[in-house]
Order: structure tokens, then sequence, then C-alpha cells
């Protein structure tokens, strides 16, 4: 064997192993940016823009901040929804019993509008007075840590139509660690989020419809689907500002 060869089988490892350490790091630093590119701008700006007044309101009202923001972020197409724009009305909060400005609608349709808001703040605080109405009260044995069983409690008491929503605000609050803005953590996904096929929803009596139910134990992982990252998922309000009957009480 030549002299060269073996040099070159000498030198043959340790510039591989640089290569090698060079696409270790590079591969490394790709995972990090594209974790950080799943966190949209648009979603940061809108959270460090009204994180304070969910904070506040979860102190005067128990509702937890990180429920409060995914839910805007999801109602108002994060702040983008042209009754966002418009109306400063982040939640889909009508008007009903509303002696200020109304927002779309239609009187000769008998339509109920929306209530118009001076500054979006003003719909964060209508939002929270309306979760503390008796429909909702079920909510407040939950700790504001846990985001799960508030998330879940809002569609069992007749928040929201789409079976999804649950899944839908959890995927948000886990995505932008909005847990953490009052003490809390990541929850490990034991509670599973029930998931109620439409026929199955309609077939119960309207008792069972708007009241909370038992969580179920199970050790699957709930399906969570991801959000856009352009826009959130859509959103249909049920009955949302309705004036409660008794029957809603019962």
């Amino acid at each position: 064997m030549s002299l060269n060869l073996e040099r070159k089988i000498i030198d043959f490892f340790p510039k591989n192993k640089q290569i090698l350490c060079f696409c270790l790091i590079f591969v490394a630093f790709s995972a990090i940016s594209a974790s950080a590119q799943t966190k949209h701008q648009r979603y940061l700006d809108y959270i460090e823009r009204y994180k304070k007044v969910a904070l506040q309101y979860e102190h005067e009202y128990g509702i937890p901040a990180s429920i409060t923001l995914a839910q805007g972020l999801l109602e108002s197409y994060v702040g983008q929804s042209k009754m966002a724009q418009e109306a400063n009305n982040h939640f889909g909060i009508k008007a009903y019993h509303w002696q200020g400005e109304v927002y779309g609608g239609c009187d000769s349709l008998h339509q109920v509008g929306y209530r118009k808001y001076r500054v979006p703040e003003d719909s964060f605080l209508d939002h929270a007075k309306f979760l503390k109405g008796p429909r909702y009260s079920i909510l407040y044995q939950f700790d504001v840590t846990d985001y799960r069983s508030w998330a879940q409690g809002l569609r069992d008491c007749g928040y929201a139509e789409d079976v999804n929503y649950p899944a839908k605000l959890i995927n948000i609050i886990e995505q932008y660690e909005l847990y953490a803005l009052n003490g809390g953590k990541r929850l490990d996904g034991n509670l599973v989020v029930d998931v109620v096929e439409e026929d199955v929803a309609e077939e119960t009596t309207s008792n069972d419809r708007w009241h909370h139910r038992k969580r179920r134990s199970h050790s699957a992982q709930p399906v969570v689907q991801e959000p856009s990252q352009e826009q959130p998922q859509s959103f249909t309000p049920l009955r949302q500002g309705r004036v409660l009957s008794s029957a809603d009480n019962d």
C-alpha cells in the first residue's frame, strides 16, 4: 500500500466526522426553526395585546385567561374577522337586552344583531359577565389551570354546536402555551375531550344537552385538529347571548 493511499484512509474518518457533526447541527437547527415557525406572529401579537385584560378578568370573574384568549383567537379569527374589525366584538355576543349600538341584524326579518363595542376590551368584559350566567355555573368547580375541563365544559353547557370546539381551544392553548399565563402547566391529556357524533347529540334531550356531563375516563388520546396558522377554525355560536328560560336552568 502506498504512503499516499494510507494518508487518504487516515484522513477520511476525521474529515467525515466533521461533516457528520455539521449535518447533525444543521438538522437540529432546522427542527428548532420549524418549531418556532408554528407560532404565527399574528397569534403572538393578539396574545400580547389582550393577555393583561384576560388575566384581570380571571382574577375578577374566575374565568381562565387561557380559555378567554383561546376563545378570542378562535372566534374573532385572530382579531381579523369583520365583526371584530367593525364592531370590536371578539366573541359573537348578540344584542339581547342591549342599550348600545347594534351591529348587523334585520328588524323586518326579526334577526337579532350583535353588540357593538367602543373598544375590543369591552367585549372581553362582556364575555366574562356572560360566562357568569347560571348556565355555566358548574364550570367554576374547575381550577383556572384546568383548561381541558373548562374547554369540554363549555361545549357540554351548550356554548357551541361544534363537537370539536373543545379540541380546538385545547390545541390553541397548548400550541401557544397559554396555560403558563396563570402559572399552570401543560396537562398530560389523560382527560380526553369527548367527541360527540352529530346524530347522537341531536338525539339527547334538551336538559341533557345543556348540562355538564360527567367526564369519561379513556386511555386513548383525543384527535386534535390543527388550526390554520393564517386563520383559526370556524366557530358557530349556539344560542349565545340568548335570554335563558326556566327550562335552561332546570
